[in-house]
């Protein structure tokens, strides 16, 4: 190679390599939107994400997905929609949040990290039904760390509600923070896609 080259033979095989991988020249299916409708559709929708939430709503049996759209601007500064992070309900006597079930409950934590007496049964965007484990009383409200494994944790803060048949305690989520909202729809998705991968395919 002549010696004033900028990249080794080296560096352009790994280049070429890079630019001929399948897998990275993937899209990513679950956020791209294309509307096909002619440009006073696409003028449309563009318009209405811009001044209002726009959303796709989709039924699967009992259950609602409904999709934020948001306006994107790509690197030629063209705007494109992007679906956002869905929100999971059910449908039964009332329409209310999805609720994932843990198959093992999972103790919240301090901001340590160490384990407290609130046991996590079952989680939905909106809220937690938790396990105070000791004879402590329920508090009106905590501020504490959901850690489920394999995931980075989330910040939760709840109201409590109410306590069930079971005697666990209901707690209303209020999150002020949008990225631990975000980071808590994004870790219910998964698990939802686990569970019901027929929808996600």
């Amino acid at each position: 190679m002549h010696r004033d080259a900028l990249l080794t033979q080296d560096e352009l095989d790994f280049i070429q390599r890079m630019q001929h991988n399948p897998q990275l020249n993937l899209r990513d299916a679950s956020s791209s939107l294309t509307v096909n409708g002619g440009a006073q559709i696409r003028d449309l929708l563009t318009r209405l994400a811009a001044h209002d939430q726009l959303t796709i709503q989709a039924q699967f049996e009992n259950q609602q997905l409904t999709f934020p759209l948001h306006l994107v601007e790509d690197e030629f500064h063209a705007v494109h929609l992007r679906l956002g992070v869905p929100t999971i309900f059910e449908d039964g006597p009332m329409i209310r949040p999805w609720r994932l079930a843990l198959e093992t409950p999972v103790a919240l934590e301090n901001v340590r990290g160490n384990p407290s007496a609130y046991w996590v049964h079952e989680v939905s965007f909106k809220g937690v039904l938790v396990e105070i484990r000791g004879r402590i009383k329920p508090p009106k409200t905590f501020s504490l760390w959901f850690s489920p494994s394999g995931y980075e944790r989330i910040a939760l803060r709840g109201t409590l509600e109410r306590e069930n048949a079971r005697g666990l305690f209901a707690y209303r989520l209020d999150q002020s923070d949008a990225d631990e909202t975000e980071r808590l729809r994004q870790f219910i998705l998964h698990q939802h896609r686990l569970i019901h991968p027929e929808v996600h395919a």
